[in-house]
């Protein structure tokens, strides 16, 4: 009875090992090989120089506001340092549109509210807020199509109001002439006057 025990015993074990060994398959496609080496493209001679600036843009773009800002030598009048052998004219053209006989000082608060307005004989409507836009103030037009429909923000630099579009470029410089009428020059070289 003993050996037959023992004999239980050994096959239970025997069984019990058997069982611990573990048998994997793998199923999976062998690896493909690895790809070949690219052979070198000739290589040619690198060429460098300037590009022309954007369609409508100055290459060397100025500020309109007075004050210390980073980049800036001449605080009087916020103008950037032109690069030497630049073009001395401001951004879109416009140089330094000067006052006309009459133009009287201006403040923002004055501005504030919606103009009619004339482009080149083209009417339309601009509304001037205190909200700030980057450096400037909020602006914007409705059914204008010359330059002036691209106007984002406005400012006044001493006694000129300084209109510009999304990029800070000047876009019309003018004055105050009367209480309720503010004329000047787009950058494209028309008269523009607001009215209300």
């Amino acid at each position: 009875m003993v050996h037959k025990v023992l004999v239980v015993a050994a096959v239970t074990g025997v069984l019990a090992l058997s069982a611990c060994q573990r048998t994997t398959y793998d199923y999976s496609p062998p690896a493909p090989p690895p790809p070949q080496p690219l052979t070198p493209a000739p290589a040619g001679q690198v060429q460098s120089g300037s590009l022309p600036p954007p369609a409508g843009a100055s290459a060397y773009p100025t500020g309109t506001y007075g004050g210390t800002q980073p980049g800036m030598t001449d605080t009087a009048t916020g103008q950037y340092p032109a690069a030497p052998g630049a073009p001395t004219e401001t951004a879109g053209g416009m140089g330094n549109v000067s006052a006309p006989a009459g133009a009287v000082p201006v403040t923002n608060s004055a501005l504030v509210g919606s103009w009619k307005v004339s482009e080149g004989g083209v009417s339309c409507d601009m509304f001037l807020t205190l909200t700030n836009l980057g450096e400037g103030l909020r602006g914007g037009t409705r059914g204008c199509t010359g330059g002036l429909s691209t106007m984002k923000s406005w400012g006044i630099n001493g006694d000129q109001v300084v209109l510009n579009d999304a990029n800070g470029f000047a876009i019309a410089r003018l004055y105050k002439t009367a209480d309720n009428r503010i004329e000047g020059t787009s950058s494209s070289g028309q008269q523009v006057v607001l009215s209300r």
